[in-house]
């Protein structure tokens, strides 16, 4: 009979060990209470990664409508909220368009994406959820079980005015995240860059600087190393505009996302040839 009461024993503290095991949106509106907007209107969203029965690679974003906080101070906060529920479970694929739809992009590259006071939208490649002239911050979220990156979901801060920057509110939503045992990548962007016939692919951070770029494309191509080179990257208009310091290289950002593009492609030309390094955010 002490055996049975055991194993009963045994049975009930399972039980109540997996019932206290936290749900991902539990834990999400966890980080989403904790959150300081430091006196500025915001909306908080969370897009859960579920399952897609699609024969596509990807995913489903699913966008709760009990995982939010907003500040309640500005109407078109809740517009975009409400409008993003008319449509809640999108499927994304890793080839899918998702036009300038960050969240959806975030999911696709698996790294974290701003649209700041930077960015010129144009209203013809506008997605049908984007935020139009508001800001935002995306940040693609994982479990963190060290070095592997099992998807939970993405992120999504919104602000009525863009900022100049969302470094800060990445970086004290990637705390909040760390404490409930979840995690995000860091904020940047995908670059190819073409040379001759070889090809290279790395990643910048958004807070990269030009001597970043330049390291990357020398570090890679050694033989520039002692070659004179410059850059540039192909803009809204066509044109060729040269990128030779830092507010160059954050301008080409911006205009990467905001073109809703996945990836900024490059090609490497030596000016001893009179050619140059052609730079151009492309999807």
């Amino acid at each position: 009979m002490e055996a049975i009461d055991s194993n009963h024993s045994m049975i009930l503290e399972v039980i109540i060990l997996v019932s206290q095991v936290p749900t991902i949106e539990y834990s999400i509106d966890r980080c989403f209470k904790n959150f300081n907007f430091r006196n500025e209107s915001g909306l908080l969203l969370f897009w859960e990664h579920t399952p897609s029965n699609s024969e596509e690679m990807g995913c489903n974003l699913l966008l709760s409508d009990q995982t939010y906080v907003s500040t309640r101070d500005h109407e078109g906060l809740e517009v975009y909220r409400k409008r993003c529920l008319e449509n809640p479970n999108r499927f994304v694929g890793l080839e899918t368009s998702v036009g300038n739809w960050l969240a959806g992009r975030a999911a696709q590259t698996g790294i974290a994406d701003h649209r700041t006071s930077r960015n010129v939208t144009s209203l013809a490649d506008q997605h049908s959820a984007d935020v139009g002239g508001m800001g935002q911050l995306v940040l693609p979220v994982y479990y963190d079980l060290g070095a592997g990156n099992e998807p939970v979901g993405v992120i999504e801060f919104v602000t009525p005015v863009p900022k100049e920057s969302y470094f800060e509110d990445f970086e004290q939503i990637h705390k909040l995240l760390k404490v409930e045992g979840l995690k995000s990548t860091y904020m940047g962007k995908t670059i190819k860059v073409k040379y001759n016939d070889d090809m290279i692919k790395f990643t910048l951070p958004l807070s990269a600087k030009f001597t970043d770029l330049d390291n990357n494309v020398t570090q890679r191509f050694s033989e520039l190393k002692h070659q004179k080179f410059c850059v540039e990257y192909e803009d809204t208009e066509d044109s060729c505009l040269p990128i030779s310091s830092d507010e160059d290289l954050q301008v080409c950002m911006a205009k990467s996302s905001s073109k809703g593009a996945k990836l900024i492609r490059m090609t490497v030309r030596t000016l001893n040839n009179f050619d140059v390094i052609s730079l151009s955010p492309s999807g």
